[in-house]
């Protein structure tokens, strides 16, 4: 059982249905805020039913319908390696005749995607989403809805820019679906901003989600109240780029902890600047039971210059001392390796600065993964690092590092390069891959893309020559 609260339940008969497609597991699907956003926004359409899928079942979660049986099929596509189970689930379910649309923070570059769908939503989707599936329903071609902000469609408007709600103001369900079982258990999901201030030369996420905005003290304070008071959540998770810059941030955590005083409910915070930490947030974690902090060096001080987080290694080690004096007893940490121009020497002064944290008393948990360029960024034409040196790499990190390190791997990063800088042909390979293979192995992506003439070391390294994502903007 699911254990879920406030599923929408609607009759079946003469509604327009829509599947909203998670391509990941239940408990990654259910704690996505923008996936909760879509799910309770499209039902406020009394025409319209919405359910919900994830990657585990054909059937959705609501009724139990097969994905065959809807009239549009929307895909949520948040990962790279996703399109690899959109694309398991359109040729096993022979959905390609079926209206089909794709969003999400990866369409970034949508010609991958050109092969699986007519449309491809690119922005939030408070903007136009609605709109799109208005359209839909009154039986609008690609030609009359080629005019939505933000709708890239196939062969007839593929150069636009993304689109989004100039004010965070937009709808925010208080009553938002929930389980125990996702990944933030029972949570009440409030995102208090969108985009990023900071000037990391990296991050996909301040370009797709500029400008930056923020929600407004008491819209968060209203659907704190009514949802801990009345839908009984046993956490409320505050989801932004960095906290820390929230212009209220001090008024907002007195709520919390006004909240507290009647309930007890544990508030869980994203990655936090190790500049920019504040001691009022802290003090408010511990107060709620959470013990471990989330904060992403990314790599030696050298290369976090170099790369645009400006704050040193010195400065880290005191936001620890912080955290010590505060009572957090586990420090998890985000690393990259690969970056350009990175050297050995480099990656074991990563390793002792982790060292250093642990030896500081904390339980320390490392997540290292190689860095991956994408579009869209300052750093989108560097290259992938040679997979040899890669694995070298993470041979030393495994050895240095033992039960404390957590990694994708090397191949997850190879393929993700692959996607993130790709064009259509890409998209072909993957396509072709799932129809004559089924499952996307590497070594059946390397048989065909020879067949093809397709070098998918050079896409992974340098990606498509012609940058097709060139003609989308973000800004």
């Amino acid at each position: 059982m699911l254990d879920e609260k406030f599923i929408v339940k609607k009759k079946v008969r003469n509604k327009y249905r829509i599947a909203l497609v998670y391509p990941s597991t239940y408990r990654v699907a259910i704690s996505n805020l923008g996936f909760r956003i879509i799910y309770h926004l499209l039902n406020l359409d009394d025409r319209i039913y919405c359910e919900r899928f994830t990657a585990e079942s054909d059937r959705s979660i609501e009724t139990g319908s097969h994905l065959r049986e809807f009239d549009l099929i929307m895909f949520s596509y948040q990962y790279e390696l996703d399109l690899f189970e959109i694309a398991r689930q359109i040729v096993r379910l022979n959905l390609f005749n079926k209206p089909k649309i794709i969003g999400g923070p990866c369409t970034y570059n949508p010609y991958p995607l050109k092969h699986f769908t007519n449309y491809v939503y690119i922005g939030e989707a408070e903007s136009t989403l609605t709109e799109f599936v208005k359209g839909i329903i009154d039986g609008m071609g690609p030609e009359d809805l080629a005019s939505l902000d933000g709708l890239f469609i196939s062969g007839v408007s593929e150069e636009m820019r993304k689109t989004y709600p100039r004010k965070l103001n937009t709808f925010l369900p208080v009553f938002q679906v929930s389980s125990r079982r996702g990944v933030l258990g029972d949570s009440l999901l409030l995102d208090v901003s969108r985009g990023c201030k900071w000037g990391c030369l990296f991050c996909l996420g301040k370009s797709f989600y500029a400008p930056y905005r923020e929600r407004s003290l008491d819209q968060l304070a209203d659907a704190m109240r009514e949802g801990l008071i009345k839908g009984g959540y046993e956490s409320v998770a505050l989801i932004a780029s960095d906290l820390s810059r929230y212009s209220m941030l001090d008024e907002l955590l007195e709520i919390v902890r006004e909240l507290r005083r009647g309930r007890s409910f544990r508030l869980i915070v994203p990655s936090l600047r190790a500049d920019a930490i504040n001691e009022k947030i802290l003090e408010v974690i511990v107060e709620s039971g959470e013990k471990t902090i989330t904060i992403a060096p990314e790599s030696c001080e050298r290369l976090r210059y170099r790369i645009g987080k400006n704050f040193s290694d010195e400065t880290l080690l005191q936001a620890c001392v912080l955290l010590k004096k505060h009572g957090i007893s586990c420090v998890k940490l985000y690393i990259m390796f690969g970056l350009p121009g990175e050297t050995m020497n480099d990656l074991e002064k990563t390793v002792k600065l982790v060292k250093d944290i642990k030896n500081m008393g904390f339980k320390v948990k490392v997540s290292a993964n190689p860095f991956v360029p994408k579009p869209h960024t300052l750093m989108e034409s560097e290259e992938f690092e040679d997979l040899e040196i890669l694995r070298r790499k993470l041979k030393l990190l495994k050895k240095e590092l033992g039960g404390m390190l957590n990694t994708d791997g090397i191949r997850q990063a190879y393929l993700q390069a692959i996607i993130a800088r790709g064009d259509e042909r890409i998209g072909e390979l993957i396509l072709h891959v799932v129809r004559k293979y089924g499952e996307p192995t590497l070594a059946a992506i390397k048989r065909e893309a020879e067949r093809m003439g397709i070098s998918i070391d050079n896409y992974a390294k340098r990606g498509s020559g012609e940058k097709p994502w060139k003609r989308i903007r973000l800004a």
